[in-house]
């Protein structure tokens, strides 16, 4: 540190300087994969649930309601139940679906 200003100890360096493959993981998580699956399926069961729930139910809703939940259409038993199983399916995707990307992304690279 002789010779630099005090300053330096505290500057960050820039991220793109750095070699492209320097200390990242190559792929897919599990983790993040399975939250952002469980988030958007959770999301599309809600909105289709609210559509079903409502006076202005469209068909289209009940084919993916019943995907996850045999509940009667519309009811808080089947808002609950097909959460629960939304969830689970986006993580079972997950953790299918990472391993098999990162499998074939590996056999991309060496190729």
């Amino acid at each position: 540190m002789k010779g630099e200003s005090p300053r330096a100890a505290f500057v960050e360096e820039d991220p793109m300087s750095q070699p492209p493959n320097a200390e990242r993981p190559s792929g897919i998580g599990v983790l993040p994969l399975g939250i952002a699956l469980a988030v958007t399926l959770l999301a599309g069961y809600g909105a289709c649930w609210l559509v079903a729930a409502s006076p202005f139910a469209a068909p289209f809703t009940h084919a993916w309601l019943q995907l996850f939940s045999a509940e009667p259409a519309g009811s808080t038993e089947q808002l609950i139940e097909g959460s629960i199983f939304s969830a689970v399916a986006a993580w079972f995707a997950a953790l299918i679906f990472a391993p098999v990307y990162n499998l074939i992304a590996r056999a991309d690279r060496i190729i």
